[in-house]
């Protein structure tokens, strides 16, 4: 239901009110359900259904609270004579889903945001939930696809960089769970979920220094011709393993501050013309504004050690509340144009069992 609540603000829709208190009434409703009273909430739309039938996003709204209450009968019924007539959102189409998973319907849910993607192609939101139906079905690979796809189609939908990260962390292509893993943590900064992802991020980490740079090593003589297509993804391990001695005694926040502080460095002269990059962009501002330090502090200090951050923070006092002025500030913003993953995604899971 997590992403039912925090996606609901990330579709804006004009809506009519008849009169200025079922309007009120609606915010209520939608404050209630914010707050975990759903109960509240849904007799406040029920309610508010009485004075102004011909309202849909009370209807949706209704059926978000009825998912979040378990009664998924119910909010299906809600909500599936706004798909039928199609005078549906996104929304009413990943509302729709959620009712279904709820009902063990996984098959059906996947269907119902395919249908809403004809629809709406773009949303990021849809992709998401197509990536919960495989997944459910333990389909990774087409899990994955269509979480990329809804990263390329949609890249300030934040939840698709977590899943992403997820998936990526057990494969042979841990970096991405570092560059994803970070997208993520920093469109959304303060939650559990963001302290797993960037121990996640250690994690891919350790085998990219482990396992992925180890079992690329080039034969003898051998080296790319000038002519030969780079993709970013190898351009990034390359450089990666220039830096290589940097890590030579462990993943630990210090050294991954000197090594990102050197790769920044590195990307410019080399690659960063070939692949701009929003996300290294972003860590050439923290450099040259002082605040690079402080963020990979922020970023991998509580993961790794806890003990060892707070020792950080009492030697620096000001300098997590500087960062997080310095973020409000200058918030980071991926773009489409961030979007160099391959999509390649055939063998990188266990193939599933058939039954």
């Amino acid at each position: 239901m997590l992403a039912v609540f925090s996606s609901t603000s990330m579709v804006a829709q004009e809506v009519y009110w008849p009169s200025p208190e079922v309007e009120q009434m609606y915010k209520q409703a939608k404050d209630y359900l914010s707050r975990g009273a759903i109960n509240q909430s849904i007799i406040l739309l029920q309610q508010a259904i009485q004075l102004a039938p011909d309202v849909m996003v009370l209807y949706r709204d209704l059926a978000q609270a009825l998912n979040a209450a378990k009664q998924y009968d119910e909010a299906f019924a809600t909500i599936d004579p706004i798909i039928q007539r199609k005078q549906a959102d996104e929304l009413c189409y990943q509302i729709a889903a959620n009712a279904l998973f709820g009902k063990g319907e996984n098959k059906k849910a996947r269907k119902m945001v395919e249908s809403g993607l004809n629809s709406y192609p773009n949303s990021g939101i849809l992709y998401h939930e197509v990536a919960r139906a495989y997944e459910a079905e333990n389909d990774l690979e087409f899990a994955l696809d269509a979480l990329l796809k809804g990263i390329q189609a949609d890249p300030f939908y934040h939840l698709n960089y977590y899943e992403a990260a997820r998936l990526y962390l057990n494969t042979s292509k841990p970096l991405w769970t570092v560059l994803y893993g970070e997208v993520f943590a920093n469109m959304e900064r303060h939650t559990p979920r963001s302290v797993e992802l960037r121990k996640m991020m250690l994690e891919a980490y350790k085998k990219i220094f482990s396992t992925v740079g180890t079992s690329n090593v080039p034969k003898y003589g051998a080296s790319i011709t000038e002519g030969e297509q780079q993709t970013f993804e190898a351009a990034v391990l390359q450089v990666f393993m220039q830096l290589a001695p940097v890590m030579s005694d462990g993943i630990t926040t210090e050294n991954l501050i000197m090594l990102r502080t050197r790769f920044v460095m590195d990307w410019k002269t080399t690659f960063a013309d070939k692949f701009p990059y929003t996300l290294f962009a972003y860590h050439d501002k923290l450099l040259r504004e002082g605040q690079f330090d402080a963020y990979n502090q922020w970023l991998f200090g509580i993961p790794e050690n806890p003990s060892l951050y707070n020792s950080w923070t009492q030697f620096h006092p000001q300098a997590i509340s500087n960062l997080e002025n310095w973020a409000k500030a200058n918030p980071y913003r991926p773009v489409a144009a961030d979007f160099y993953n391959t999509k390649e995604v055939r063998g990188l899971f266990p193939k599933k069992k058939k039954k």
